[in-house]
């Protein structure tokens, strides 16, 4: 399963599953998928950030990506950890659809993309887990029909899960340090001015190199990073409201359009005007 799943970033069929075992390869930047994406850790302990906010991971938890979100893992390199992920086709989730329940709802990121089911709950989605995976390896008469039956199972558990007052839903994490809050505060109260490293520790009265490596420290990231990402996804969402590629460029912070539109391609694999970007790295080959 682990070489299937190897730089393979599309998916040609309704659903596929890898299960893996391995540790995280380096870091992994952040990508998205034309598809949706359903991980089951099973061991081992990391995050996931989704769109710009990291969620804390415990066994048993269930991370739902819908298409062309944008995530990556986070977990301690040759750390290994147990995982089971299930890439899915929206089609194949829009062509079950019922007035009572959809199998698309539960990627719709509604209250987080994390769900930490209870253990009652968290067992039966194993088990349908594990069918899923034993169906699929083998070669029994009509495993595609009981493979896609199962998988349906599964998301209406999952539906019934994320509906359930006992289940809990993980929020994404939140730095404890005041002085970092407060720079977080003011940096997305500011995110389309000028803003220098230098400015930020006079006002806040910190060293220079304590701030840079306390916010690293408290968010994961560095702060000319975090200003970056958040200026991308404030861009991003501009354009889809129907705003110019350019305008969204400075409307969201940046000075210069050639910076924007490599900065852009970076980290969502594709330029703003929607070609994609052949010199990026960021496409759907990653986990």
């Amino acid at each position: 399963m682990a070489q299937d799943y190897e730089k393979r970033g599309y998916l040609l069929e309704d659903f596929r599953l890898f299960h893996l075992r391995e540790a995280q390869k380096g870091v992994i930047p952040y990508h998205y998928h034309d598809f949706c994406k359903l991980l089951l850790l099973r061991s081992g302990t990391g995050s996931y950030s989704v769109e710009g906010q990291r969620y804390p991971l415990l066994p048993g938890d269930v991370v739902l990506l819908g298409s062309r979100v944008i995530h990556r893992p986070e977990f301690e390199p040759d750390m290994p950890y147990d995982r089971t992920i299930i890439y899915i086709s929206p089609a194949f989730l829009q062509a079950h659809c019922a007035p009572d329940g959809s199998a698309e709802d539960c990627f719709l990121g509604t209250g987080g993309h994390v769900l930490r089911p209870t253990e009652a709950d968290r067992q039966k989605l194993v088990s349908l887990v594990d069918r899923l995976e034993q169906e699929l390896s083998g070669g029994g008469y009509g495993r595609t029909i009981m493979g896609n039956a199962v998988l349906l199972s599964l998301l209406v558990e999952i539906g019934r899960s994320l509906q359930g007052r006992q289940s809990q839903r993980p929020r994404p994490i939140q730095p404890q340090n005041r002085h970092i809050l407060d720079i977080l505060q003011y940096l997305d109260a500011h995110l389309t001015e000028d803003i220098s490293i230098d400015d930020l520790a006079e006002r806040f009265f910190l060293s220079k190199y304590h701030m840079m490596r306390l916010f690293r420290r408290e968010t994961g990231d560095s702060i000319h990073g975090y200003l970056s990402d958040r200026r991308l996804f404030y861009a991003k969402a501009l354009m889809a409201q129907g705003v110019s590629a350019t305008e969204a460029c400075f409307r969201s912070g940046w000075r210069s359009y050639s910076s924007f539109t490599r900065a852009y391609g970076k980290r969502f694999g594709t330029t703003p005007t929607g070609r994609v970007d052949t010199d990026s790295k960021l496409d759907a080959t990653y986990e």
